[in-house]
């Protein structure tokens, strides 16, 4: 089958890697580069789980560090090898394009992008479109424009606003005024603060970078774990349906 997946996100990009084996995938992504800069929490609970995609060298990136939730990682680099991975394998990632509209053509999506700098089609023929895309708003208000009818919907949990600060670790407090929900050192001497509420502390030296998302409230659900789990689950799922259609 030939299959579009909206948006280069973690779900996206984890769905086209394991549908590439048997499937033509083409990945859909506002953005110029999927990977930066970081959009989420660092966070796993099993970093064996890794192996199922990373080499040794690749996970040395990820500046791995262990804390009382987990395991601290920078989240970027772990989108820039998924994606990787996901090109070895075949997959068509078109970055810096914007999906116009979505048609029918009797059992066919038909996608009509935005054109620009780079030599692609502009139209795509499909036999599935999955949206993929995060709840978070994408710099400028861009947005892909799709007939939900024509879609199989990525079910995303219900989110709440998350901040996440990024600092030195000589910059640590030794008790925060205002406790973090996460706090994720990594082996780079640098850590993240993620809080689930709009009273977060802010240090005096300020944050080396600073993250605002919409993210599920039970921080269980943001680990690669979770997120990992609930696309084989959403695979099973879609499966079935692709087989009634």
């Amino acid at each position: 089958m030939k299959i579009g997946i909206v948006g280069g996100s973690l779900q996206g990009i984890l769905l086209s890697i394991q549908l590439a084996s048997n499937h033509e995938i083409t990945v859909f992504e506002l953005d110029a580069e999927i990977g930066t800069p970081a959009w989420h929490p660092g966070y796993i609970v099993n970093p064996d789980l890794l192996n199922m995609f990373l080499t040794k060298e690749q996970r040395s990136f990820l500046m791995l560090k262990q804390n009382k939730d987990g395991w601290g990682m920078r989240w970027e680099w772990l989108m820039k090898h998924l994606t990787i991975i996901a090109a070895q394998r075949g997959v068509s990632l078109r970055t810096r394009t914007r999906i116009q509209q979505t048609t029918e053509d009797g059992e066919y999506v038909v996608v009509e992008t935005s054109s620009n700098e780079t030599s692609q089609p502009s139209t795509f023929t499909l036999d599935h479109l999955i949206d993929a895309q995060t709840p978070h708003q994408k710099p400028g208000g861009l947005k892909h424009t799709l007939q939900h009818s024509h879609t199989i919907q990525y079910p995303f949990e219900e989110s709440v606003s998350w901040f996440g600060g990024i600092l030195s670790d000589q910059h640590l407090p030794p008790t925060f005024p205002v406790s973090p929900e996460l706090i994720l050192p990594r082996s780079d001497n640098l850590t993240e603060l993620w809080w689930n509420t709009d009273n977060y502390w802010t240090p005096k030296e300020g944050y080396i970078e600073e993250i605002r998302i919409l993210l599920p409230e039970d921080k269980s659900k943001i680990s690669f774990d979770a997120m990992y789990q609930n696309t084989s689950d959403f695979l099973q799922k879609f499966y079935g349906i692709a087989k009634k259609v």
